[in-house]
């Protein structure tokens, strides 16, 4: 990954806590994560939005929050467990629909993010 943005001291911080932890992460956990003497939630947005930008991050809304990723040119779904909030992520089948629905209804999709919700394993065996 080539990173054109000028890179300072804290988003360089942030980018090597995604480079650490390879999961979703939002602005909140990292800022748990880094301490709040390091910087403020509103740098931390401002980076986000900045990495999200230059591609840097993908982004995803679970429950009407952003969470972010390290786009590795691998686009994410995630299943939420609703009971331990596990994030598991899983590979995306839309590009075809995308394409149907470009040639279909000549509408340019630019995005689009799914989210499942439901029980993992471990949640299952305890909730059964």
């Amino acid at each position: 990954m080539v990173i054109v943005v000028r890179m300072t001291k804290q988003r360089k911080l942030i980018l090597d806590l995604f480079k650490r932890r390879k999961t979703l992460l939002s602005a909140e956990m990292i800022y748990e994560q880094l301490g709040k003497d390091v910087m403020d939630l509103s740098t931390i947005y401002r980076t986000l939005d900045l990495f999200s930008q230059e591609n840097i991050l993908a982004k995803s809304f679970i429950e009407n929050m952003s969470y972010y990723y390290l786009n590795d040119d691998v686009h994410h779904h995630y299943l939420i467990c609703l009971n331990c909030h596990k994030m598991i992520p899983i590979e995306c089948h839309l590009f075809d629909l995308e394409q149907d629905v470009n040639k279909t209804h000549e509408f340019k999709v630019t995005h689009h993010d799914m989210t499942l919700y439901g029980y993992c394993k471990e949640c299952q065996e305890v909730l059964i």
